[in-house]
């Protein structure tokens, strides 16, 4: 079940449009102003990952995965694709797709048609919608959850004054919307469950209710201004247990709610130039957690993998210039669906291995070098446990302010992980030295950057 939920509509646009500006702006200024040489040992995307373009759709919502497909809710269709990132087809003839989630056995699809005012029920093996539910009485419906038998719903249309939650008995022909007692609300609010228990966050109170075969028992609720979240609950996360939520933080950071005592338990990433978290979504053991942070700099990582336990930032994922709408796990992998900022294109983003532990990689160079002289670069590659992997091969590239790429022939390690290489530029430019290995068994790829500044 997915539970990863795009930023508040309130919020995401003004932060979009600041996320474009600042990315560009940095981006050209970081292109005159890099004179020296820059080493980073971040773990990024490689050749191991992908980015597959979703084509022409537009009004991207959420992403689901079961039956060994992955599903992307857009305005006019879902897209689906396999486990490899790559698109098998589509669902058509839907309106306003806003939400998924799949069954815990990935049979069933549950999509959430705002267009149509439905929720829509999907055979994930042949794509055939099997049953439509139909909630004229409770238009447009935006969040969907699922916890045994039924299945829960927020809705709510723009401009209008009427939104609210409802469950759904999917054991029955005709599922019957029974509402839940909420206080006037005027935009969906989140709805996320998991285990006995089910959470209801409008913009003042995150209400938590105990579950029984469908019948609800409010746990009690937490103040959203009692906590100094002066922009209300926005997106809700829940961990498998139910026991715990997690929500973007007041203070740029990310927050984890005991749900027994319904108490703040801690508090993840808070740390210098980081402007907010969203998008996030909890593996399914319960032991990482996923999020997209924006950030003030350029050349950020905007995606973050967390230790739960720890709170330590387990791995940091980079991609250029990017705008997320959904996250969800699937096995070692993790996906994403994202837009390009300076497109508006939209993106299936499949990072491979992404909760296995890291290599490393070191490499150093010259601050400066000369055109069409010979150029030495040394580094070192170990495992994530810090030892010796042996003899490896490595992909070696370098970029132009461009973007062009160019891979250098024949990089390996030697059996300490050591390595050397050396170039020729064969341009007077600001060049990118990438150099990174692929994933290997129980490790996800690695990669470090050398910039280097080449004249005449």
């Amino acid at each position: 079940m997915s539970q990863s939920r795009p930023m508040t509509s309130s919020t995401s646009g003004r932060r979009k449009l600041i996320q474009i500006t600042r990315r560009l702006t940095a981006l050209c200024g970081g292109l005159a102003l890099v004179t020296g040489l820059i080493v980073t040992q971040a773990t990024v995307a490689t050749a191991a990952d992908s980015l597959t373009s979703l084509g022409d759709v537009t009004g991207i919502g959420d992403i689901a995965i079961g039956g060994g497909k992955i599903f992307v809710a857009t305005d006019d269709r879902i897209v689906v694709a396999d486990t490899e990132g790559t698109l098998t087809g589509a669902i058509t003839g839907l309106s306003e797709v806003r939400d998924l989630v799949t069954t815990p056995d990935g049979t069933r699809l549950y999509a959430a048609v705002r267009g149509s005012h439905e929720v829509t029920e999907i055979n994930t093996a042949d794509l055939a919608i099997t049953r439509r539910i139909d909630l004229t009485a409770y238009p447009c419906p935006d969040r969907l959850a699922l916890s045994g038998n039924w299945l829960w719903v927020s809705h709510g249309c723009p401009a209008a004054s009427s939104a609210g939650a409802l469950g759904l008995d999917l054991s029955t022909a005709v599922p019957q919307p029974v509402p839940i007692p909420t206080d006037s609300l005027v935009e969906p609010p989140q709805i996320v469950a998991a285990a006995n228990t089910l959470v209801v966050a409008d913009f003042w109170d995150l209400q938590v209710y105990d579950l029984q075969d469908g019948a609800l028992t409010l746990r009690g609720a937490i103040d959203s201004y009692d906590y100094a979240l002066w922009d209300g609950w926005g997106e809700v996360a829940l961990a498998p247990d139910g026991l715990t939520a997690y929500t973007p933080g007041s203070a740029n950071d990310l927050n984890s709610w005991d749900l027994t005592t319904l108490t703040k338990a801690r508090s993840y990433g808070k740390e210098e130039g980081v402007l907010g978290y969203g998008n996030i979504t909890v593996s399914p053991d319960g032991t990482q957690m996923a999020a997209f942070r924006d950030t003030n700099n350029v050349n950020d990582e905007p995606l973050v993998l967390f230790d739960v336990d720890t709170g330590a930032k387990a791995q940091l994922f980079d991609q250029s210039l990017i705008w997320a709408h959904g996250l969800a796990f699937s096995g070692s992998d993790l996906f994403a669906v994202v837009e390009k900022t300076i497109d508006s294109s939209f993106h299936l983003w499949r990072l491979h291995g992404a909760r296995l532990p890291s290599c490393k990689i070191v490499v150093t160079g010259p601050e400066q070098a000369r055109r069409l002289r010979i150029t030495t670069f040394t580094g070192q590659l170990t495992e994530h446990d810090g030892s010796a992997p042996g003899v490896q091969p490595l992909t070696v590239a370098f970029r132009q302010w461009d973007g062009t790429t160019t891979v250098l022939p024949n990089v390996t390690t030697n059996a300490d992980g050591t390595f050397t290489f050396t170039h020729r530029p064969p341009i007077a430019d600001t060049l990118r030295y990438d150099v990174y290995r692929d994933n290997t068994p129980g490790n996800r790829s690695c990669k470090a950057t050398a910039t280097v500044n080449v004249s005449y």
